[in-house]
């Protein structure tokens, strides 16, 4: 009768992993969990700032409608609405124009401020401070500078870093968008 020989031959190398091979494989474990977490920090600033960008943009919008539909603020007529941005800014005014100049005139006329996230500033607006004033109830829309000279077209710039910017402009005929590089 045939008897398996049950005994490990010398030459017979046991399976297994070496120390080198297993410091080689946690080395590049290590470098691809550094990269896929830097890469989620960057892609989280430029979705915090996109939805910034778009969300004054959406205020723009707001206001423009609002001068559409003749809006009343506690059942007065106003007439106009408008955003203001003052120079390096990290909140804007949404106000409503009570004394029908066609810009923001500080004061009684503000309406609400808007803070932006607190790594997300406008850094700046061409021109500086701006003013961008829809008039109630025609499409007419006035964009203001500080010594009150109207322009045809405004561009706000937003940043979260000194790398990242989103641009906004707004012209007369009332179109409004963001611009990504």
């Amino acid at each position: 009768m045939f008897k398996p020989d049950l005994k490990l031959k010398p030459n017979v190398a046991k399976a297994g992993f070496t120390l080198v091979e297993l410091l080689t494989v946690m080395a590049i474990i290590f470098v691809l969990s550094v990269m896929a977490i830097s890469n989620y920090h960057q892609g989280n600033r430029q979705v915090i700032l996109d939805m910034q960008a778009n969300r004054f943009a959406q205020d723009l919008r707001r206001m423009q409608e609002w001068a559409m539909a003749a809006h009343q603020l506690g059942g007065v007529p106003k007439h106009g609405y408008g955003v203001y941005v003052s120079a390096v800014s990290n909140s804007y005014i949404l106000y409503a124009d009570n004394n029908g100049n066609g810009r923001y005139d500080g004061g009684l006329e503000m309406q609400e401020t808007i803070p932006l996230d607190k790594n997300v500033e406008i850094s700046s607006c061409n021109p500086n401070p701006a003013s961008v004033d829809y008039m109630v109830p025609s499409p007419i829309t006035k964009i203001n500078g500080n010594d009150a000279s109207t322009v045809q077209t405004v561009t706000f710039w937003i940043k979260t870093d000194h790398t990242v910017t989103r641009t906004v402009t707004a012209n007369k005929a009332g179109l409004i968008y963001v611009k990504q590089p």
